[in-house]
């Protein structure tokens, strides 16, 4: 009778140790993938071009939420910038730019809600990398204009940028 009991135990722990470890592999990634994402938005990213998406930042305006994603797609270590927008429970893709192209966000969504959007982005590039180093990141810059929404975002954090006034 113990023999049997072990033997149970003994496949009931290989069973849950099995069941872990696909909730490791197959499970997780997609909450990881979220970031806090509402689902709502989820449901908006395009899952055929797009791998992994984070979370950057939101705003509100006119009744609506904004959501500006980084989207990887498969492969590519350099995220796109993907805005959704939620009103009345149902979502809609903003803004989409998977070939990189320079554009400003506001040539998709009003420009107060570029402006915080963008805002949101370089307070979470200063938390990931530092003040110093975003800064010399803006010195370095090679674009020779700024967009309307990056230099006011960037004159909101006190950096100041010679091309940033133009």
């Amino acid at each position: 009778m113990m023999h049997k009991f072990f033997k149970k135990s003994v496949f009931l722990r290989i069973g849950v140790l099995l069941f872990v470890g696909w909730i490791i592999l197959e499970v997780a990634p997609s909450f990881a993938q979220s970031n806090n994402i509402p689902a709502a938005v989820n449901s908006c990213i395009p899952k055929a071009q797009v791998a992994r998406t984070e979370l950057i930042g939101s705003t509100a305006a006119q009744d609506k939420s904004y959501y500006l994603l980084a989207a990887y797609e498969q492969g590519d270590p350099i995220a796109s910038d993907l805005i959704i927008s939620i009103a009345n429970k149902s979502c809609r893709r903003e803004f989409y730019n998977p070939t990189g192209d320079r554009l400003a966000l506001a040539s998709a969504v009003p420009q107060t809600v570029a402006r915080q959007l963008t805002l949101k982005r370089y307070q979470r590039e200063i938390k990931r990398i530092g003040r110093t180093a975003f800064e010399q990141q803006v010195k370095r810059s090679s674009s020779d204009r700024w967009f309307d929404e990056e230099a006011w975002a960037l004159q909101q954090l006190g950096i100041r940028s010679g091309k940033a006034n133009q």
